[in-house]
Parts: C-alpha cells; structure tokens; sequence
C-alpha cells in the first residue's frame, strides 16, 4: 500500500528532487503539493513546484500557495538555488497553470480533515505554512501521523557561520509554535544530510541516466553545487530527498528522541536547535532526530527512482 503524503516545499534544487522522488515511488501517494517562502519568494516557489510536477505529467496533483513571509518577522532568501529558486533549468517550461484558490493552510486542513487515517506530513522548507495550521487548525492535529521535517542541527555547525540550518534560521518563530503542538515530529537535519553529497562517483552514476529528466537534475545539481563548493569545498547536500525517502523507507537514518528547542534571541546562534540529550531541563522529548544515515542504500533508492 501506498502511503498518502501532503507535501509542504519550497523549490529549491533538492526539493525539485524530493518531488520528482515523491511522484515516482510507487511507496507514496502524492496528495497534494503546498508551498511557501524560504529559498525564493511564495510566487517563485509556487510556479518552481507546478514546473517540476508538469514536467512529469503530475498535472492532477493539485498545488496550494501559502505564506509569502514568516509568522513574526522579514523574509531572509536562502542563496543556494539562486533568485528564481531554481536557477540552471532555462529549459523547464514555465507553468502553463496556476496554484488552486484555496490557501495551502487550509488545503491541508482539509486534506487532513477529510483522512480516514492520520496522515504523514513532509515539510522541506521552513515551517511557516505548518506553524500557522497549528494556529489556525488546532483540530486537525491528531490527524497527522508524522511530521517529517528537514531542518535543525545538533551535533555539527551548518552552512551558516552560526549553529543554524537555513529552515530554522527563516521561521524559528514558526519551528518553536510546532515543536511545542505535540504533533509527532522526526527532524532530518545537517548532522545526516551533509553525509549525502553529490560527488564524482554521484555524477558518475546520474551521467549514465540518458533522459530529459536525467539532464535536467544534473543541471540543477550542477547550479546547486557551486555555493556548497566555493564555501565548503564539497558537493551538494542532498537534504530534502532525504527527508522525503524516509517515507518510503525510514530505515536510511537512526533516530533518538530528545527535547529541541530553539534560540529566537541570540545575537550569534539565532534560529539554533537546542538538544537536551541528558534531560536537564526536566522538560519531555518533542521530537525524534536523525544522528546516523546509510549514505550508499539513500543514493541507490534515489537513483532508482530517477531512472
């Protein structure tokens, strides 16, 4: 059986990836695709994932625009993915539709609502569209199974010179509203995701995929690649196709539960996941985190899926 998921992005290279992951499992059911602000503004973001879900002849699933800002304060952009969100695909058609009327909050609302069984949610972006639901639709809470998020860093420092991931340094406003909703949570963050890069042997293998498809990741990963290699001197992260192939199979990573909290003050670690690993503040764990990854067996299924 399938697994019915609600997509919450914000195209973005990896996430064009988790989409394309998504539409092809056959281990998942996409029903529906909402979006946000993070790595481009909400129209670019909106038009980036209805190019993507086109290309593949996804025109039936419905996408949902969302919050254009964060809950409390001024959109920073992410910079890895370029102004449009997804610079390096001049080819990708424009969309030749729209976003549906209804805001993605209350698209998923009704979507969860309307479920016969909890439903998992993955969320690749910050968590604004996610924050606000909780505000606005507390009584759909129990109906999400999981929520699976890519963000946050615990054991190493991330991209940023503070101890902060890009999802969480966007809304940390919005992460704390969700970490404190009691909804189950497993969070992908960098301590795994930079074990997944995109390095010679990973061309290797995506320059024997001969498809329009195949070009086109490539040149994505191929734009995507330049800021993770002129700062850090490796290839792209894969971070948001794996937050996405732990529906299909959640044995890639080990988790652990713990408490997380999150810094809205500080001058130098605003926006940093905080985890009380030896229960210090007394407080219960909220969440679940991934510490360890089975690099090699998340590449295979992502390639298979891409062939």
């Amino acid at each position: 059986m399938a697994t019915p998921i609600l997509y919450d992005c914000d195209p973005g290279h990896d996430d064009a990836i988790a989409l394309v992951m998504a539409h092809r499992s056959p281990a998942i059911d996409l029903l529906g695709v909402t979006t946000t602000c993070g790595n481009a503004e909400l129209e670019r973001t909106t038009a980036n994932a209805i190019r993507v879900l086109d290309f593949l002849g996804a025109t039936d699933v419905p996408v949902a625009a969302g919050c254009a800002r964060p809950l409390a304060r001024p959109l920073v952009l992410g910079t890895a993915d370029g102004p449009s969100g997804m610079d390096g695909s001049p080819y990708l058609p424009e969309p030749k539709r729209g976003p549906i009327a209804q805001h993605a909050v209350d698209f998923l609302a009704e979507k969860l609502a309307a479920a016969a069984e909890p439903m998992t949610v993955v969320a690749t972006g910050p968590l604004t569209n996610i924050g606000l639901l909780v505000l606005k639709h507390p009584e759909v809470l129990s109906k999400i199974k999981e929520l699976i998020w890519m963000g946050g860093v615990f054991y190493r420092k991330s991209e940023i010179i503070t101890p902060t991931e890009f999802n969480a340094f966007c809304d940390p406003e919005s992460l704390k509203i969700v970490l404190d909703s009691g909804v189950p949570i497993t969070m992908v963050g960098l301590d795994v995701t930079m074990q997944v890069l995109i390095e010679a042997d990973q061309y290797e293998e995506l320059g024997r995929i001969d498809t329009q498809l195949g070009k086109l990741v490539m040149d994505w990963l191929r734009f995507y690649e330049k800021l993770h290699r002129n700062s850090m001197g490796v290839g792209g992260a894969m971070h948001d196709p794996l937050a996405l192939a732990l529906v299909i199979d959640p044995t890639l990573v080990r988790t652990r539960p713990v408490h997380i909290g999150v810094d809205l003050n500080g001058t130098y670690t605003f926006g940093a996941t905080v985890a009380d690993f030896w229960k210090e503040r007394g407080e219960p764990d909220n969440a679940r985190i991934a510490y360890e990854v089975d690099a090699d067996r998340f590449f295979k299924l992502m390639f298979d899926l891409l062939r």
